[in-house]
């Protein structure tokens, strides 16, 4: 295959060295059935790449569940999902965590979001809080 200038110029993509500023977790409190719950999620940056004016973020999502009743049950397991009842969280307070990124003299902030929920508290985790399932969405802001 012969490469045209064109074909170069557009599949370039950069690989940014970048500095943590700041990291702040999502947080999300909520109830689920007899007891109060507390997510929260980390972004953490992996890696920063570029193109032209634009930023893309490689993150992995660290997420800590804390109960105000741990209890022990069944071994949280996501193959245990569908024989297990989900409830879902009530009373959903939500407050937003950035992580900040520093590269050359560009920030980029990243938030991540949480699109769907559930808790699965007959499932446990090692010291007692309930399994939870969580999806959610990265958002990016570039200054």
């Amino acid at each position: 295959m012969h490469w045209t200038w064109s074909m170069r110029k557009m599949s370039q993509v950069e690989r940014k060295a970048y500095t943590v500023e700041r990291v702040e977790p999502t947080t999300v409190k909520f109830r689920a059935e007899e007891e109060n719950v507390t997510l929260r999620l980390f972004a953490v940056p992996v890696a920063l790449f570029s193109s032209k004016s634009s930023f893309t973020p490689l993150v992995s999502v660290v997420i800590a569940v804390d109960t105000d009743k741990p209890r022990m049950g069944e071994m949280c397991d996501p193959t245990k999902f569908g024989s297990h009842r989900a409830v879902s969280p009530m009373g959903l307070e939500v407050q937003e965590g950035w992580t900040v990124l520093s590269s050359n003299d560009v920030e980029v902030r990243l938030r991540v979001e949480v699109t769907n929920l559930n808790v699965y508290p007959e499932l446990r985790d090692g010291i007692g809080n309930p399994c939870v399932n969580v999806s959610w969405i990265l958002l990016t802001n570039v200054k």
